[in-house]
């Protein structure tokens, strides 16, 4: 045994440790170091994307907002990316009471089709809104793309909101019940608050899903509902090496971070996981 019963590792137990924090270490420079690339080189001076950066600047940050195209498409994907996460979560509300409240041998099938965006592939999915919304009439209107982003984001937000709504202890829905509380109102001022943290989390991966969503974005877009990420990927064909993509890369890493930190100190991560995990 690599573990001592005096609480001391032998040599073994301290080179497996030694390994497995330097494993660690690496998967942690290896998700880190395109993130920090990017940053750095939207920090340089010059006229085209350089690593290590000519100089240091916010030039090109601030150049952004001199750019409508640019703004027009992040305001787009901020209000796509709110809309779609709160109609994912009311759904996502809607399906967890549901499967809970009513167990059956349908759920299975239910959280499958619920889940089903996640399994396919991106563009199989975008392709597949664009046949489907083009014989329907709006394949290429501001609604078709909301409506695809609420079908990416939705299963990230029931996945969620079904740890919170599995780990509420029904007795207190059914004390509240005894005491003469109607079905509705039981939900309301129970339930409801004790899955809130389940909740603000599914909205907030919903968010952050329909936020960065390219390939699905890319198919239903049209010239007057670029989103951002569709902006990026467009003008990364004519310039690559524009700094000022890179800049708006970070903006982008900035937007996820903000959303994770508020994520964070909203909702215990540790208590998420935990639930999880049981």
């Amino acid at each position: 045994m690599s573990y001592r019963p005096d609480g001391t590792y032998s040599a073994f137990g301290r080179i497996k440790r030694g390994a497995l924090a330097a494993y660690v270490m690496l998967v942690a420079v290896f998700l880190i170091a395109p993130i920090v690339a990017i940053t750095l080189g939207s920090l340089t001076d010059s006229n085209y994307v350089s690593f290590p950066p000519q100089g240091l600047t916010l030039k090109w940050y601030a150049a952004i907002f001199s750019k409508p195209v640019y703004l027009k498409a992040l305001l787009l994907s901020l209000i796509i990316a709110f809309l779609s996460a709160t109609a994912a979560s009311v759904i996502g509300v809607l399906v967890a009471f549901a499967m809970h409240r009513y167990p059956t041998r349908l759920n299975i099938l239910l959280q499958a089709f619920v889940l089903t965006p996640v399994m396919l592939p991106s563009i199989f999915i975008g392709l597949a809104f664009l046949i489907a919304y083009t014989r329907m009439g709006f394949g290429g209107s501001p609604l078709g793309l909301f409506a695809a982003h609420v079908v990416v984001a939705t299963p990230f937000a029931v996945s969620l909101i079904l740890i919170g709504v599995g780990a509420v202890n029904p007795a207190l829905e059914m004390a509240a019940r005894s005491l003469g509380a109607s079905p509705w109102r039981a939900r309301r001022l129970i339930t409801l608050p004790l899955v809130a943290w389940s909740i603000t989390a599914g909205w907030a991966f919903a968010f952050m899903m329909s936020f960065g969503s390219l390939e699905v974005s890319l198919f239903l877009n049209t010239p007057e509902t670029v989103t951002l990420p569709v902006a990026i990927y467009t003008s990364l064909e004519w310039s690559p090496l524009d700094p000022m993509l890179t800049a708006i890369s970070s903006g982008l890493v900035i937007v996820t971070l903000i959303v994770l930190l508020l994520l964070v100190r909203t909702v215990k991560i540790d208590q998420l996981m935990k639930r999880n995990g049981s």
